[in-house]
């Protein structure tokens, strides 16, 4: 089935010029059959690049991710590599190499939520190096690097950044118990104000939190956290939300000793999730003010992709969001108005602004007229999504000269099929020799095994990477799994493909304060969020990634692109989405639609749909 015409039987049972004994040896080598020693193979690939610091990282994800049969002797087989640079950097011993090792691997577990207990490899420390006064979470925050131009910034600002920094700032340094939400349409510099604040609050060796409601979000924040993985609210589950951290922890210390919390995105919440951190905050502070007194900044924009809500109709989307929530009459709202991203284009900002209000003219249809010069003109010899393509990336030779501009550019689409049509498209003219890995499919009943593994192949539960996962060396790729937060490792990270070994793939971050930092990443068992929507219950193991030339429009909120195209043969169907996809570019020329139109109009008008709740637009005071 995968090997193109075999001259021999030897020829199948021959890979990359190495004869096996056996079929299944040669199937295993070739990545089609999953090795028992995967973990093993996994950390002998990444010890090729003599990378200690990346294989301690590596090692840390395989136990927490994996599940190793026997993580003792995975220690102690690859413990010489991970203390390489110890040994001949700092010409430690090496018993002293290991306290030190574990002290590592004991910290980076405490920022995943274990410890080397979990692993039964406590005992293997003879000191007390392990139980740090300062728990790991408070020093990472401590030691953040501040952006000299971030520390500038406020030099930089309109009258509207300026007035909602001076009194958030204020606040913070009094220790005043009052909280705020900045409200402003896509462009309007609130990233930008984040980014000043947080900086000047860790110049005066102060805590003070980032977090987003999404990873690309997140990422482009110092020390960037998705909300649910720095509060631990949980992802699913209606009624009141329960954030689990102990007490006790280091985590807790962390967000005690916080003088500041953001959160951007915050109107893609469920407002339990943000109530959540409200009881969070009270109960750690025993403080039964809002948010325990703290100061916490919510922001983002009401016009943009709100929460997804399972019955999707329009009162459930209002009940849901942040304005019917007990929180939003407390907030000290502030207003950002001038596009900042678009100031170079004010009729395409102007247009923007109407769609995202819900102002442009609609027919009876509920569907308005896109600009002419938005439109992606058919051509006789190309298909309009080649067009698309060429538009966005016209030359993936010099691409591959600076591969982190890829991830400057991008094609949005309403659902994941289109974009996997269209990531799938674009693999296959991008230049260079092409790695597929297949997943491994196992069904929870093993008696289901050999009658669904074609049907368990052929889906792609939402969230989860495909079975047929194809890269290539410079590709973009999308992290589907918040594997390590800390090292920036969130879901929605957007890494660049490196290396492929059959258990690892080498990649590094493209975006955000660790950008070009090199990472590795194996495969892990991965479960679908929503088993009950598929009559198999199964596992995959595959690497947690996905290719990221195309993306969906909510996986977009929270960047600013420099070319755009949108894919729009089929309409969108939710709130914000089309002012979501539009307003990542800076300029209309910089942004190309693709959208279906009819054949039988003799001057064929460009329109689509556009989803805007009004009734929530005006609760929220935005129009």
């Amino acid at each position: 089935m995968y090997i193109p015409a075999p001259t021999s039987y030897a020829h199948l049972k021959t890979v990359n010029g190495i004869t096996f004994n056996s079929y299944r040896e040669a199937a295993i080598s070739h990545g089609l059959l999953q090795d028992d020693n995967s973990n093993e193979k996994c950390m002998e690939e990444a010890c090729l690049y003599q990378m200690p610091l990346s294989l301690r990282q590596l090692f840390c994800t395989i136990l927490v991710y994996c599940a190793p049969v026997n993580p003792l002797e995975l220690f102690f087989k690859f413990e010489d590599d991970m203390i390489e640079d110890y040994v001949s950097i700092q010409k430690l011993t090496k018993d002293a190499a290991r306290q030190v090792l574990l002290e590592a691997l004991n910290a980076e577990l405490e920022s995943m939520g274990k410890k080397l207990h979990d692993f039964q490899l406590s005992h293997l420390v003879t000191s007390d190096s392990t139980k740090t006064i300062v728990p790991r979470e408070v020093q990472d925050e401590m030691n953040v690097q501040i952006p000299e131009d971030d520390l500038q910034a406020p030099s930089l600002f309109n009258v509207e950044q300026a007035t909602a920094y001076n009194e958030i700032l204020s606040t913070v340094l009094n220790r005043a118990p009052k909280s705020f939400f900045i409200d402003g349409p896509g462009g309007t510099g609130k990233t930008f104000l984040y980014r000043a604040l947080l900086a000047k609050v860790h110049s005066q060796h102060l805590i003070a939190l980032a977090t987003a409601s999404s990873g690309v979000a997140a990422s482009i924040l110092p020390n960037g956290r998705t909300a649910h993985s720095r509060f631990k609210v949980p992802i699913n589950g209606d009624g009141k939300l329960c954030c689990s951290i102990s007490k006790q922890s280091g985590l807790a210390t962390l967000i005690k000793q916080a003088v500041l919390i953001i959160w951007d995105e915050a109107s893609m919440a469920k407002k339990q999730s943000i109530e959540a951190l409200d009881y969070l905050l009270r109960d750690l502070t025993e403080n039964d003010t809002l948010f325990g007194g703290k100061v916490v900044v919510l922001g983002g924009d009401f016009r943009q992709v709100l929460p997804v809500i399972p019955k999707g109709t329009r009162i459930d989307c209002i009940n849901a969001s942040l304005v019917r929530s007990y929180i939003w009459p407390e907030l000290v709202k502030f207003k950002l108005k001038e596009n900042i991203r678009a100031k170079a284009d004010p009729a395409f900002s102007a247009y923007i602004l109407r769609v995202g209000n819900g102002q442009e003219k609609e027919n009876d249809a509920g569907e308005i007229n896109l600009p002419p010069t938005l439109i992606l003109q058919p051509t006789t010899r190309m298909q309009p999504l080649d067009q698309l393509i060429q538009f966005v990336f016209p030359s993936f030779d010099l691409h591959t000269l600076d591969p982190l501009s890829l991830t400057n550019s991008a094609i949005l689409t309403p659902k994941n099929l289109a974009v996997d049509e269209i990531n799938e498209a674009i693999i296959a003219k991008f230049p260079g020799k092409e790695q597929t890995y297949l997943s491994f499919d196992e069904a929870s009943d093993p008696t289901q095994q050999g009658l669904y593994i074609d049907f368990l192949n052929s889906v792609t539960p939402q969230g989860m990477p495909t079975h047929h996962l194809r890269l290539k060396k410079n590709s973009p790729i999308l992290l589907l799994r918040n594997i390590n937060p800390s090292q920036g490792l969130c879901n929605g990270t957007r890494l660049i493909c490196k290396e492929f070994k059959t258990h690892l793939i080498v990649a590094q971050i493209a975006v955000g304060e660790r950008k070009g930092t090199t990472i590795f990443i194996p495969r892990i068992p991965l479960q679908p969020n929503d088993p009950q929507h598929y009559p198999v219950q199964f596992t995959r193991r595959q690497f947690p990634v996905r290719t990221c030339f195309a993306m969906t429009i909510n996986k977009a909120q929270g960047q600013t692109l420099s070319t755009v195209g949108i894919y729009l043969y089929e309409p969108i169907f939710a709130h914000g989405q089309l002012y979501v996809a539009l307003s990542r570019a800076t300029t209309a020329a910089k942004i190309r639609v693709h959208v279906k139109h009819s054949e039988n109009e003799a001057f064929p008008h460009y329109r689509t749909k556009n989803i805007v709740y009004k009734e929530l637009l005006q609760e929220a005071n935005c129009i």
